[in-house]
C-alpha cells in the first residue's frame, strides 16, 4: 500500500508541476474557502439551508452529474483534437482519463495544479514532453473561451443580458481572439527543433505543443467539440435548477454557465470552492431567490461538477499508479516506427 501511495503522489505532483510554492498556495486557497464560508454563515439561515438541501430532487441531481460526465468527455475531445504528436492520433478516450485525474487533483490542490497533472499523464501516453502537452492544454482553453462567445451572443439575441454578462461577452471575445492570435504567432515553423535546455528549451517545447495551429481541420474539430461541450454544460445547469425547483429556462442556465466559468478563470481554492458558489448564488439571487435557497442551489450545482470528476479521476489515478505505466518511447522513436497508417494512442 505504501508503494501505491508513493506512486500516486508522483502522479499527482509531476516534476514540471513542483513549483516550490504549494504550501503558500494551499494556505491562500484554504483562507479563501474560510472567508466565503464565514460570509455565507453570517448571512444565511442554516435551518432553511439544510431544509432546501434535504428537499432537493435526487433524480435531477443525478441527471446533472451525468450531463457533467458527458461535458467532460466532450472537453476531452476538444483537448485531444489539438494534441498533435507526429505519428500518433490522440482520441477523446485517450484524453478523458488524464483530464478527470487532473480534476480530481484540483479538488484537493489549489491554483490549477490539476492542469499540470493532466498534461503529465497524457504526455506519458503520447511520448511528448509534459511542457508540449501543457501548451496544447493552453490552446484547448483558448478554444474553450472562443467557443463560449457564440453561447453568450445567442443569449443576447434571445433575451436582454445583465450588464455583467455583456461585459463577460466582451472579455471572453477579447481573450479568445487574443489567445488565437498569440497561438498563431508562436506556432512552430517547419523543421522546428524542440530540444535544448534552459528557458530556450522550455520555449521550444511549448511551441511544439502548438502544432495544431498548422492544421485548420484540427482546430475546426476542437471548435465543434467545444460548442457541444458548452451545450452539455447548459444541461448541467438546467438539471441542477430543476433539483431545487428553480425556473428551468435557457437564459438562467446560460447565465449560470457564464458566471461560473468566469469565476473559474483564477482558481486559487481547492475545487474553486467559494468563488464558484458565490457566482452561482448571485445569478439565482437575481431571480428573487432568498439567500439560503440560492446557496443551497450553488452547493448542489458545484457538487454536480465535483463529485463525478473526483470519483472518476480517483479511479483513473489509481489505475495509473497500479499499472505503473511507463512513458511511451521518445517521440523520435515513435516517428521512426510508424507506417503509412498511423497507429492510435492506447487509452482507457
Amino acid at each position: 500500500m505504501s508503494a501505491l501511495w508513493q506512486r500516486l503522489r508522483r502522479l499527482a505532483v509531476p516534476p514540471e508541476g513542483n513549483l516550490g510554492r504549494r504550501p503558500i498556495l494551499r494556505l491562500v486557497g484554504l483562507l479563501l474557502v474560510a472567508a466565503f464560508a464565514g460570509v455565507a454563515l453570517a448571512n444565511v439561515d442554516l435551518s432553511e439551508l439544510v431544509e432546501t438541501l434535504a428537499s432537493a430532487r435526487p433524480e435531477a441531481l443525478l441527471l446533472a452529474m451525468a450531463a457533467n460526465v458527458v461535458s467532460q468527455w466532450l472537453h476531452a475531445g476538444r483537448w485531444a483534437a489539438v494534441v498533435r504528436p507526429p505519428g500518433v492520433r490522440v482520441r477523446a478516450r485517450d484524453a478523458f482519463a488524464p483530464l478527470v485525474a487532473g480534476y480530481a487533483v484540483g479538488v484537493a490542490v489549489p491554483a490549477r495544479a490539476g492542469d499540470f497533472v493532466r498534461a503529465h499523464l497524457l504526455a506519458r501516453r503520447t511520448g511528448l514532453s509534459t511542457t508540449s502537452v501543457l501548451a496544447a492544454a493552453l490552446l484547448d482553453y483558448v478554444v474553450g473561451t472562443a467557443t463560449l462567445v457564440p453561447l453568450i451572443a445567442g443569449l443576447a439575441l434571445a433575451t436582454p443580458l445583465p450588464a455583467w454578462a455583456r461585459d463577460a461577452l466582451l472579455a471572453f471575445a477579447f481573450v479568445g481572439g487574443a489567445g488565437l492570435a498569440a497561438v498563431w504567432l508562436a506556432r512552430p515553423r517547419a523543421g522546428h527543433d524542440a530540444s535544448g535546455r534552459g528557458l530556450a528549451g522550455v520555449w521550444a517545447r511549448l511551441r511544439a505543443g502548438l502544432g495544431a495551429a498548422h492544421e485548420p481541420s484540427a482546430l475546426a474539430k476542437s471548435f465543434l467539440w467545444g460548442i457541444a461541450g458548452w451545450g452539455a454544460e447548459l444541461l448541467v445547469a438546467w438539471f441542477s435548477l430543476a433539483a431545487v425547483g428553480l425556473p428551468t429556462t435557457l437564459q438562467v442556465a446560460g447565465l449560470l454557465v457564464v458566471a461560473t466559468t468566469a469565476a473559474n478563470v483564477i482558481s486559487l481554492s481547492p475545487g474553486n470552492a467559494g468563488p464558484f458558489e458565490a457566482a452561482a448564488a448571485l445569478v439565482v439571487a437575481g431571480l428573487g431567490v432568498g439567500a439560503a435557497p440560492a446557496l443551497a442551489f450553488a452547493l448542489l450545482y458545484h457538487a454536480a461538477h465535483l463529485l463525478p470528476m473526483f470519483a472518476l479521476g480517483g479511479i483513473a489515478l489509481l489505475r495509473e499508479a497500479r499499472e505503473g505505466r511507463e512513458p511511451r518511447a521518445p517521440l523520435a522513436d515513435v516517428v521512426d516506427a510508424v507506417e503509412v497508417h498511423e497507429p492510435r494512442a492506447t487509452g482507457t
